[in-house]
């Protein structure tokens, strides 16, 4: 199991680099827009209520499926994706339908990887993950394209079978190259059942006798991962 976790690490290292090569193409939701005026004559009728914006639901969740193949091997493992929009994104796997072995938890604070087979965790804030600090991504920047903000692919990562979960479209189809020093691993991250559920713990706790490790250990296990 402690290989599904590795995996895990490295399919998030690949999709960082993914967002990282086109960081500065995500517009932020948030970013003020420039101001407008609009001359308008007498005879203009502004009565007319404005038509209601389709509403936006701010937390979706759905199943996963995990599958990473390198040369003839290849692994696969369930799992689920929770987001809150500006808040949080959960990630998990989970093996035989019910034992949860890795999550990692991004807020826009910190980014936090939990092994439960290992009973150990890290969280750090991006400027202390090096591989997060180096390619200048935060949790906005892979929140962007979970919820589709960003309009184009990036390199290795492509998107396609959308459905409409919340007043949205996005994507159940991530399929992602990861090319390392010593191989290049594919994963296909298949999302189904999504919906809008947001009766879920936003923040992880973690069991007091995990033990806390520092991100140059589990990078290490990272960089040392084999298939």
């Amino acid at each position: 199991m402690k290989a599904f976790t590795r995996l895990f690490l490295l399919l998030l290292c690949g999709m960082i680099a993914s967002c990282a090569s086109k960081k500065h193409a995500v517009t932020s939701t948030t970013a003020q827009s420039g101001e407008t005026t609009i001359a308008v004559t007498p005879s203009q009728d502004n009565t007319q209520p404005a038509k209601p914006q389709k509403k936006e639901e701010a937390c979706i969740t759905s199943r996963l499926r995990l599958d990473l193949s390198s040369g003839s091997k290849s692994a696969s493992v369930g799992g689920t994706l929770r987001m809150k929009k500006d808040d949080v994104i959960q990630l998990s796997l989970v093996t035989f339908g019910i034992l949860e072995v890795a999550r990692i938890e991004m807020t826009p604070d910190y980014f936090m990887l939990i092994d439960k087979v290992g009973r150990q965790y890290v969280k750090a804030s991006y400027s202390q993950v090096p591989f997060l600090r180096d390619a200048d991504v935060d949790f906005y920047t892979i929140q962007a394209y979970f919820w589709d903000e960003q309009t184009s692919n990036l390199s290795g990562w492509e998107r396609k079978d959308y459905v409409n979960v919340g007043g949205r479209s996005l994507p159940t189809s991530h399929n992602i190259t990861i090319p390392t020093s010593r191989r290049t691993i594919k994963a296909e991250l298949t999302l189904s059942n999504l919906n809008t559920d947001s009766e879920w713990e936003k923040r992880t706790e973690v069991p007091s006798r995990y033990k806390e490790v520092t991100v140059d250990e589990a990078m290490s296990r990272i960089m040392n991962l084999t298939m």
